[in-house]
């Protein structure tokens, strides 16, 4: 399921949204629980990036590992296995932050409302969860950025 699509890994296709989808998300997140003036306009589009951000940094990291296998087999002989079980420790850990991220994000914008909404919970629960919101976002990025760059080390090593 995770292996090829069209002729090409999907992995090669999703990484893409990885790279672009989870800063932006991060971005939208922290935006939204720093400002609350803001966050009627940007519950939706968070909502979404936090979602495609979770759910495309599973997808790499599951085609991640389908590519590895195909990769073990078809191209032994060419393959720094070192580089590529770093990559694959860091996508790893990038999965698991992205998914973190995601869950939290989610709850801050189900419990951390705008302003005219505000529920008569403490200021103190919006301050815990915009912070593990900006905590989790920082960690999300930081994975992917440190994953990819391993990643291209792995298809680019010795090539440049």
């Amino acid at each position: 399921m995770f292996d090829i699509i069209l002729g090409l890994p999907v992995h090669a296709l999703v990484i893409h949204a990885v790279v672009v989808l989870v800063p932006l998300a991060a971005l939208s997140a922290v935006a939204y629980v720093v400002r609350p003036a803001w966050r009627r306009m940007l519950r939706w589009p968070t909502a979404a990036g936090a979602v495609i951000a979770g759910v495309s940094a599973f997808v790499a990291a599951e085609s991640g590992e389908a590519l590895q296998r195909r990769v073990s087999q078809a191209r032994a002989s060419t393959t720094n296995f070192d580089l590529l079980n770093t990559h694959t420790e860091w996508g790893s850990r990038a999965r698991l932050f992205c998914l973190l991220f995601m869950a939290l994000t989610l709850v801050a914008l189900w419990f951390a409302r705008p302003p005219q909404e505000e529920a008569p919970r403490g200021h103190a629960f919006d301050m815990l969860i915009g912070t593990l919101v900006v905590l989790s976002a920082i960690a999300a990025v930081v994975t992917v950025v440190i994953a990819g760059h391993a990643g291209s080390t792995v298809v680019w090593n010795g090539l440049a």
